[in-house]
């Protein structure tokens, strides 16, 4: 085989110029991603606004269990365990849509998540069904979600499903006002049916909606890379 220096040469600059190129391709990526995820920097969630949505509240009970727990009274007591363990344990900036049982909006909702400039809008359901005897865990992301929307989506589901133990419902999509008109990527929880006698027993003890909010929390966490606390 003969060798022609001057292409050596030249083939030695054009590979110069690929390395350079792909060098700033990773800086770029790596800035995306701490754009992305800015807990990826510093391990824990400090500096990222989380929206917690309370679902329902005031005149707006939602659904009503068999022998009378409110929706609205649960969702609020798992937010507050959510927004708790965020502030709490990885340092995350919390806005709660309510704190207490107050009727707000779906429009105020939403409003007050995108003047904030949530990272991440997270609303707290129950379902209902006129089979008392069904129970599951639903997780729910608009229509035309973006990936970072379908993440959170699955990984606050799977803890969710580890936590509580309920049949699978799945993650599914849907049209919610506060699904589709968040400017950041937002998900609801189903976490299990208030209908289901059994069900709302278990929604009545501390203990267990505790349980609850937690493995929301461990989901947030696991979404955004960092090790969930204590």
């Amino acid at each position: 085989m003969i060798f022609d220096y001057d292409d050596v040469a030249r083939s030695g600059a054009y590979f110069r110029i690929i390395s350079r190129v792909m060098r700033i391709m990773v800086v770029l990526i790596c800035a995306f991603s701490l754009v992305s995820f800015p807990a990826l920097a510093g391990g824990s969630l400090e500096g990222v606004k989380i929206f917690i949505d309370p679902g329902h509240g005031g005149s707006d009970p939602g659904a009503v269990g068999p022998s009378g727990l409110r929706e609205a009274d649960v969702n609020l007591r798992v937010s507050q365990v959510v927004a708790n363990c965020l502030s709490e344990y990885s340092g995350a900036t919390v806005m709660m849509s309510r704190t207490d049982d107050v009727y707000v909006s779906l429009g105020g909702r939403v409003q007050a998540a995108n003047n904030w400039g949530a990272d991440r809008f997270i609303s707290i359901h129950h379902n209902a069904s006129v089979n008392r005897n069904y129970n599951a865990t639903e997780t729910y992301a608009y229509y035309y979600a973006d990936g970072r929307a379908v993440d959170l989506q699955q990984k606050v589901h799977k803890r969710l499903l580890e936590g509580l133990g309920l049949p699978d419902g799945q993650t599914r999509t849907a049209g919610f006002y506060v699904l589709r008109h968040t400017s950041m990527p937002a998900i609801l929880t189903e976490a299990s049916y208030i209908s289901n006698p059994y069900e709302e027993a278990r929604l009545r003890d501390m203990g267990y909606t505790w349980r609850e909010g937690y493995y929301i929390y461990l989901g947030i966490a696991d979404h955004f890379g960092v090790s969930p606390q204590p």
